[in-house]
């Protein structure tokens, strides 16, 4: 268990640096709801399959940088800090980027590495100076309070960034431009931390096993979350039902619901513990079935938003407040790149390389049916997280 190690009076300006961090941390829901534009009018010969991977595509880079990163501070080459500022910079670059590049289907690949470069080094170990730096009882709160603001965050990015999106397609990118006066902030207010002595490593705690089993966990559930998103404005497209700006409401409204349930996390944790895993799943599973009964409602499409909103902000804080509890700063950098970006990020790459792929083979190119199947496939997950609870109880 980490020990609060802030300098008195420091935690709070530290506290305020990490929340308007987490503020910038949802991108992509200012970018999704531009997928049915870019597939059928920016490139129309490119398949809806192909548009989605690219532009899913910061997931795996995060992957990639986030690992990167994490060793670059195991081996005491460069700082926690320095990276969390260094990832801020570069989700603004992306905004900057989309000005000048945004003719060819290649400048959407660009804007995709770019960001998801920035968004592996910023939000891991933005996570991580917050478990190093706060006892227990204060990061069940900061858990619960970094869910507010990423949602509060993503409810501007999603409403502003559908709304750019109707005025040009790479609107929903020029949404990271609001990570660049965080950078001041963050240069201010993150403490100095000394670099990793390379000579320590053989004394540094080794990666409990709930590590891996959180973000096991973690990436399934980013797998079949994203089929959600992914999928919308295509589904509204198909029920008549709206554009992107109704997308981005959606998404808006999603994180809404995120916002309620990061106020209530600390109760329903201290309630629920992991009993919170499969209860996420199951809402999850409720949420796509409406999609696929009501395809031409758009109450109950935002219904299924709002419920899939709880069930993303029940489950990551409660997976990241139990990883928290067993990490150290020796081992924090690992533990929050794993879960932050090698789970999140390759659950949300694969997710329409195999859900969309896989479920477009069984059923055709409806997104009704890519829901339900998706749906049976949460509560699959959900039944075996009970039975794997149980049997670790008895063990």
């Amino acid at each position: 268990m980490t020990n609060n190690t802030v300098k008195p009076g420091y935690n709070k300006a530290l506290m305020w640096t990490i929340l308007l961090i987490a503020m910038v941390q949802m991108p992509l829901a200012a970018i999704m709801p531009a997928i049915d534009l870019v597939a059928t009018e920016v490139f129309p010969a490119r398949s809806l399959q192909s548009v989605q991977t690219i532009m899913a595509l910061p997931n795996v880079i995060t992957v990639i940088s986030g690992v990167a990163a994490a060793m670059l501070i195991r081996f005491g080459m460069t700082s926690k800090k320095f990276i969390t500022v260094l990832g801020l910079a570069l989700m603004g670059a992306t905004g900057v980027t989309a000005f000048f590049f945004n003719t060819e289907f290649w400048h959407l690949g660009l804007l995709s590495v770019v960001l998801g470069i920035g968004l592996g080094m910023c939000l891991p170990n933005a996570q991580s100076i917050m478990f190093d730096n706060f006892d227990e009882k204060m990061r069940q709160f900061m858990s619960g309070m970094i869910t507010v603001f990423l949602n509060v965050g993503g409810v501007v990015m999603s409403v502003l960034g559908g709304f750019l999106i109707t005025v040009v397609w790479y609107g929903g990118h020029l949404m990271t431009l609001l990570a660049l006066p965080i950078v001041a902030i963050a240069i201010i207010f993150i403490p100095k931390a000394k670099k990793m002595d390379p000579g320590t490593m053989a004394q540094r705690s080794k990666l409990p096993h709930s590590v891996f089993y959180y973000s096991l966990l973690i990436f399934l559930f980013l797998m079949v979350f994203n089929v959600g998103a992914m999928n919308l404005s295509t589904h509204l497209a198909a029920g008549n039902i709206g554009d992107a700006a109704t997308v981005g409401i959606a998404s808006a409204l999603m994180m809404v619901g995120g916002a309620t349930v990061g106020l209530l996390f600390p109760k329903l944790s201290q309630a629920l513990g992991d009993k919170i895993l499969p209860i996420a799943y199951t809402l999850l599973f409720v949420g796509f079935s409406l999609l696929n009964l009501f395809p031409t409602s758009l109450v109950m499409t935002m219904a299924a938003m709002l419920i899939h909103g709880l069930a993303l902000n029940m489950f990551m804080p409660c997976c990241l407040f139990n990883v928290s509890n067993v990490t150290d700063p020796s081992n924090s950098s690992a533990a929050t790149m794993l879960v932050l970006c090698v789970a999140p990020g390759s659950g949300g790459f694969l997710s329409p390389i195999i859900m969309t792929n896989l479920t477009y083979a069984l059923g055709g190119d409806s997104t009704r049916f890519r829901y339900q199947f998706t749906a049976f496939v949460c509560l699959v997950i959900a039944a075996l997280i009970i039975l794997y609870s149980k049997r670790a109880k008895k063990a």
